[in-house]
């Protein structure tokens, strides 16, 4: 597994001697076992999954927001076409507006 980053102050056995590792600082190499258990706690993370979860997140999110300025813009063009008026374009400089 890759270097996991504690969260919290963690105590570990290095060389027969217990060491406290600090917020912020890489913990050693430990089981597996240990690794997941720290991760799921919470007190410790994997700056690699940590990563990226966020670009998947910023992604999701891009593609939420491009949906949704589709489904109101046909929204629009269908109470337009019910109605016989044309859609008003929105002002420049809204965020419907840019491409």
């Amino acid at each position: 597994m890759s270097k996991l980053i504690a969260l919290v102050a963690t105590a570990v056995v290095i060389g027969g001697e217990r060491t406290i590792i600090q917020p912020g600082e890489p913990l050693p190499d430990l089981g597996k076992h240990d690794e997941r258990e720290l991760l799921r706690s919470g007190a410790a993370e994997d700056p690699a999954d940590t990563l990226a979860q966020a670009s998947a997140e910023a992604g999701a999110a891009a593609a939420a927001e491009a949906d949704f300025a589709a489904a109101r813009k046909r929204q629009k063009e269908e109470a337009a076409a019910l109605t016989g008026a044309k859609p008003k374009a929105p002002p420049a400089g809204t965020p419907a507006a840019k491409k």
